[in-house]
């Protein structure tokens, strides 16, 4: 990999990388109240990293095959990532319009 490489998009995407790293640790180490919001920023990260590498394999910094093997890694990380938020949001459900769920119990407790 040339060096202009090194420095420029990739040293952003091994920034990305470590930055995703750093926020999973924290976020599984944070409230179950404050998971929801630290899922939703990893997410926008992974997601960001996804294209800066489709960028850097559409530049011909990164063969075809090192492009779909991080992908397919990006992928995973990110149903990982989407699971866990969905698991939060289904123990902690959060009031909807016109609190829906107080409305529900009272129609049925009466």
């Amino acid at each position: 990999m040339p060096k202009r490489d090194k420095l420029g998009i990739h040293k952003v995407i091994e920034e990305k990388s470590l930055k995703i790293l750093c926020q999973a640790i924290d976020t599984a180490l944070h409230a179950k109240t404050e998971k929801i919001q630290l899922l939703f920023e990893l997410r926008r990260e992974i997601e960001t990293l996804k294209h800066l590498i489709r960028i850097e394999n559409e530049l011909g910094i990164i063969q075809e095959k090192t492009y779909l093997n991080l992908s397919q890694l990006l992928v995973n990380i990110s149903m990982m990532a989407t699971g866990w938020q969905k698991s939060l949001q289904t123990q902690n459900p959060q009031k909807q319009s016109g609190d829906f769920y107080e409305k529900l119990l009272t129609r049925t407790v009466v």
